[in-house]
């Protein structure tokens, strides 16, 4: 199991294969990739985001999820998060919809290195056995966006 470290940033990062620490996590990151809006039913209890890395060397990674209401700025309800990934090693985070993070829509937002991370999130009414189907959004759904 890969240990992990807290740093100042709300950031956990995961040890490379062997025990040896992850390279340093960039100041900033060339990508910034948008599930763009979505709605979330009223059963929804969690959102849960995974990134897969495609690549053929390890990168850091940095998730948010917003919530989006109507007429009022974004409010972030989790992250950011950073993680190194390996290559060809995948990893997932979420949030809980609690009162306080409930809202019409939401954006999960993920910062990479390398467009080969491949970004997706679902919707959950019970974590982890039940899925609302049709809730998937893939990574080519991602667009980009500004960080």
């Amino acid at each position: 199991m890969p240990a992990r470290r807290p740093s100042r940033s709300k950031s956990r990062a995961a040890t490379r294969g062997g025990g040896s620490p992850p390279p340093p996590m960039p100041s900033s990151f060339p990508n910034a990739r948008s599930s763009g809006l979505f709605s979330a039913t009223k059963d929804t209890k969690f959102i849960d985001w995974a990134v897969m890395n495609g690549g053929i060397v390890g990168h850091w990674i940095r998730v948010t999820i917003y919530k989006c209401p109507v007429g009022a700025a974004k409010i972030t309800i989790a992250g950011p998060t950073a993680v190194f990934l390996d290559a060809r090693v995948a990893a997932h985070g979420g949030v809980s919809l609690t009162a306080a993070y409930r809202s019409v829509y939401y954006e999960v937002v993920v910062e990479d290195e390398d467009m080969r991370m491949q970004p997706s999130v679902q919707l959950f009414r019970k974590y982890p056995t039940d899925v609302i189907a049709g809730t998937l959004i893939t990574p080519g759904d991602f667009g980009q966006t500004v960080a």
